[in-house]
């Protein structure tokens, strides 16, 4: 992973915590990727808390 993908997925965590929606995340929490770049892989879900835990 590159810095600045971590610092995306840093990013979108805490806006996401700070009430932005899962569904605006510019990263793949679950793929620790660029959302475009898993959006058709398998087990891919929308970033959202509801359909997975995240550790704090």
């Amino acid at each position: 992973m590159n810095k600045k993908l971590a610092a995306a997925i840093q990013r979108d965590n805490e806006l996401e915590d700070a009430g932005m929606h899962g569904n605006d995340r510019s990263t793949c929490w679950t793929h620790q990727s660029w959302a475009e770049d898993c959006e058709d892989l398998p087990f891919h879900t929308q970033p959202s808390v509801s359909h997975y835990p995240r550790p704090a």
